[in-house]
């Protein structure tokens, strides 16, 4: 393994991660879950995703952390960086 690997895997986390925090920003301006839920799988993924009314939902539901039918920053984050933790993408380095 490359001594460098941890390094260059905390930077791709935490660039994708400020590009998480972006689109959050765009779509909560424009109150877009789907578009969200667009970008943010092409942060995680490279397969083409288009969520049904079910997954939007369901998404809501699982990210809502504090159940006020609402999606914060904060609750979207947790939810970028588990992801990102479920790729084996560490995060402090």
């Amino acid at each position: 393994m490359n001594s460098n690997e941890p390094k260059t895997q905390t930077h791709q986390a935490k660039a994708r991660l400020k590009a998480a925090r972006s689109i959050f920003e765009l779509a909560d301006t424009n109150k877009d879950v789907p578009k969200l839920l667009i970008e943010t799988n092409k942060l995680i993924s490279d397969e083409k995703y288009v969520p049904t009314k079910e997954e939007i939902d369901s998404w809501i539901h699982m990210t809502d952390l504090n159940k006020d039918k609402k999606v914060s920053i904060h609750e979207f984050e947790v939810l970028i960086l588990k992801a990102l933790q479920a790729q084996g993408i560490d995060l402090d380095g």
